[in-house]
């Protein structure tokens, strides 16, 4: 019997941090870097410095060193980052003022949302394509397409419970979607969108 053994690489990228998740304890977990090719989702070593959430800011441009695992069976590939680096910090000129935390809600001017879904071989193959296309149609129909962004993106870990999709900004995910479900998940995450048409 034949086994295949996961290819493991030494990987360097630079782009700018988009999401963060984090522990209970303020550790990070995963960040969401957006580089010119693509979005990856890097898991964060156990040993990372205490203070490292203190420097990372959404926004802000990063350099990360690590080890990319490329799982060939399962289309899968994972990264770790093992160095972060800061590049340009964030600053209050580089965020559109909406989306800065002291400025005043304004109804007139909805913040974007953003969904996320991945479009590996496992998630997309598994009904993906069709989450993604009944999306694009409803937010069609609603007239809301221009104040929300779908976003194809690499692995979101997930794999056994495909399709996956990350709605932004409430940072909820949804594993084994189908395409009915659409409406309803519109419904939970943007109905104020929709009502400020």
């Amino acid at each position: 019997m034949m086994t295949i053994t996961p290819l493991i690489s030494e990987f360097i990228a630079t782009g700018e941090l988009k999401e963060l998740s984090a522990k209970s304890d303020g550790r990070i977990k995963y960040l969401l870097l957006s580089t010119e090719q693509e979005e990856y989702w890097i898991k964060v070593a156990k040993d990372q410095p205490k203070n490292l959430h203190q420097k990372l800011n959404l926004g802000c441009e990063l350099k990360v060193k690590g080890m990319l695992k490329r799982k060939v069976k399962q289309d899968v590939a994972e990264y770790k980052a093992y160095s972060i680096e800061v590049l340009t910090p964030a600053t209050v000129e580089d965020v559109p003022q909406e989306e800065v935390s002291t400025a005043k809600p304004s109804k007139s001017k909805q913040p974007k949302a953003k969904v996320l879904i991945c479009q590996k071989a496992n998630c997309w193959n598994k009904g993906g394509k069709e989450v993604y296309e009944e999306l694009k149609s409803e937010l069609e129909k609603r007239g809301i397409a221009e104040n929300v962004e779908i976003k194809t993106t690499g692995c979101l870990k997930r794999c056994k419970k495909a399709p996956n999709v990350i709605m932004l900004p409430d940072k909820k995910q949804y594993v084994r979607v189908k395409p009915k479900q659409i409406p309803a998940i519109v419904d939970a995450h943007m109905s104020e969108l929709t009502l400020g048409s």
